[in-house]
């Protein structure tokens, strides 16, 4: 476009009707409506230019927008997969507003409009300061809570632009028509942030997009635009999305069920201060919300949300990634710091897989330790053998106490000389003083072998190591706990002792505390007993759709075998909880029948 073109622009949009602009801003007043400038031709051109949706290409399958582009609805938008597909609505019936807020007026929307830059002019606008872009996802509106209290934290860590970009038009039913709308609304942003270079010189590298939900596809839409224009989005962070298309990608919790939802409804309501809808939106979307929660809590929070680089959930919970290493290559900060510590855009940095574990409720962050469980193998140990169960730890600092943490999510046949290591969450302890660890017996029924009637199901702990994440090395030099830091590595003595069903014991260091030996390894029994029948099935539905996604038009069998992979997941889930049932059935009767075994008086018969 010509630069007479982009004059003759600016004068148009002094006309635009009030549906679309608003008479006044901050008190400047713009030219009403009288009947020579709605009958004037100049308005009919430039309608062309700006806001023209005709088709006027030799395809069907692509619409134009002026000077924000032409769209097909052809490959790759059309697929299988996606079989109903429409053209963005036009641009009059889905304009974005865009709300600045600063420091100075924190509360107050100051409106500014895509090739108006006397709009930003007279706003607050601080050029040489860095620039928000928030947005919200299919539905709602600028005006939500969260995105409220997300500009609110922004403007307390600094004298940021914050612009929330409300695209309430454009969001609502139905789907297909709102996933073509961002489309044209993110080319439409794309604009806004080349008026802010143009006209007022401030970098696109300079602004961050936040985007949850569909909102996250708008930013997209919207870097893909400024690349067309030469331009570069300096950051995009996408809430919401499932597969690793950013340069890191962060998986909280595993990225499924994240802790603290599954509430009632009436729960969920009540922490919606009673308001109904939004209850009923935590009800049902409660994972999905958790996003903009971590997010939002991260721009302020002395807690470093941590994340370790890792392959899998599975291996990180196990405690197989742990050490960030001594360039701070394998960790990084989930959320609004992300790009504090590593050069983001640098090689090999991207879809980065990055994990974490977050608490079940406000404040979300939480400082990790791998625990470390240290099987006995004294010659007691070694004849008891094995048993299957779970161990839970609480830990006791000089900051606080985190109680009764479970370590192994599911049961595990523990063997006498191995180590087991888990990965868990807890608040700022401090230097932790020492530690309370249970272990509960589960027997498996499909393995006799497991089967305890005429002796205690026991097993023996060597000590634990418990190695403190965040305490490696100083995050930063205003962090709380950068300048005395805590030791980053604990082992506290078990002594060699037995642990029964439901033995707890308290664990601390000890001079005295024995050898600890060396792994002899799994044994057959421990490796069928262990055998994750779930985990195999995942890892292979998985491997299948990393194979379909290689395809071209594979997405609506990559979208089934994903579908098959939840099925599996309930599947098993609900095997689960049968099998639990079964197992206190189980031992109910069991325990009846050794109470009537000790009223016999039995021989042999031991406790």
């Amino acid at each position: 476009m010509t630069s007479l073109a982009v004059t003759t622009l600016q004068t148009f949009l002094t006309l635009v009707p009030n549906a679309l602009m608003p008479r006044s801003l901050f008190g400047i007043s713009r030219k009403d409506d009288d009947e020579d400038s709605r009958s004037n031709s100049l308005e009919e051109v430039l309608e062309k230019v700006v806001f023209d949706t005709r088709n006027d290409t030799d395809s069907l399958t692509t619409r134009c927008y002026g000077i924000y582009g032409c769209f097909s609805i052809d490959q790759p938008y059309f697929s299988m997969a996606r079989p109903i597909n429409v053209f963005p609505l036009p641009v009059q019936a889905i304009t974005p507003k865009f709300c600045l807020y600063t420091r100075d007026y924190p509360d107050v929307c100051q409106r500014l409009h895509v090739m108006d830059p006397k709009s930003i002019a007279v706003s607050h606008f601080k050029f040489g300061k860095g620039v928000k872009i928030l947005t919200h996802g299919y539905l709602e509106h600028g005006e939500t809570r969260w995105l409220k209290k997300m500009v609110q934290e922004y403007l307390l860590y600094d004298d940021h632009n914050v612009i929330v970009l409300d695209w309430l038009s454009g969001s609502g039913p139905p789907y297909t028509q709102t996933v073509a709308n961002i489309r044209l609304i993110g080319a439409i942003t794309g604009r806004f942030i080349l008026d802010l270079r143009d006209f007022f010189g401030v970098s696109p590298s300079h602004v961050h997009m936040v985007g949850h939900s569909l909102g996250a596809h708008l930013a997209g839409y919207t870097g893909e635009y400024l690349k067309t224009q030469d331009a570069k989005l300096g950051r995009i962070t996408g809430l919401g999305l499932a597969s690793p298309v950013g340069h890191f990608d962060f998986y909280p919790n595993g990225g499924v069920r994240m802790p603290g939802c599954g509430h009632h409804f009436i729960d969920s309501v009540a922490m919606e201060q009673g308001n109904i809808p939004y209850g009923l939106r935590r009800f049902i979307g409660c994972n999905h919300i958790r996003s903009y929660e971590y997010f939002t809590e991260s721009i302020n929070s002395d807690c470093p949300f941590l994340s370790i680089q890792c392959a899998s959930w599975e291996a990180y919970w196990r405690g197989f990634c742990w050490q960030c290493g001594d360039d701070w290559a394998k960790c990084n900060r989930m959320g609004a710091h992300a790009d504090s510590y590593l050069n983001y855009t640098g090689p090999g940095s991207v879809n980065t897989k990055m994990y974490l574990i977050t608490g079940a409720e406000s404040p979300f962050c939480t400082f990790h330790h791998r625990i470390s469980v240290a099987m006995s193998y004294t010659r007691e140990a070694r004849l008891h053998g094995g048993d299957i169960g779970v161990f839970f730890v609480s830990l006791f600092g000089e900051r606080g106490i985190a109680h009764r943490q479970q370590l192994n999510l599911e049961e595990i046949f523990f063997e006498p000389g191995n180590v087991y290591t888990f990965m868990i969450g807890t608040p700022d302890l401090g230097e932790i003083k020492w530690a309370l660890l249970e272990w509960t017996y589960v027997t498996a029924l499909y393995n006799p072998l497991t089967w305890r009637f005429l002796s205690q199901p026991s097993v023996y702990v060597n000590r634990i190591i418990i190695d403190s994440i965040e305490m490696q090395q100083s995050l930063s030099s205003s962090s709380s706990f950068s300048h005395e830091r805590p030791p980053s590595r604990y082992e506290f003595c078990g002594l060699d002792q037995a642990f029964r069903s439901g033995t707890r014991r308290k664990l601390e260091p000890q001079e005295s505390c024995p050898e600890q030996a060396r792994p002899p390894g799994a044994s057959i029994l421990g490796t069928i007993i262990n055998f994750d029948v779930e985990d195999t099935i995942n890892n292979n539905i998985d491997a299948v759709n990393s194979g379909l996604t290689s395809l071209g038009n594979g997405q609506l069998l990559n979208n089934l075998a994903s579908s098959a992979n939840q099925v599996a997941r309930e599947i098993m889930d609900g095997a689960r909880r049968r099998m639990g049932q079964e197992r206190m059935k189980w031992w109910m009767a069991n325990k009846k029948m050794k109470n009537r075994w000790k009223d016999k008086r039995w021989p042999g018969m031991k406790g």
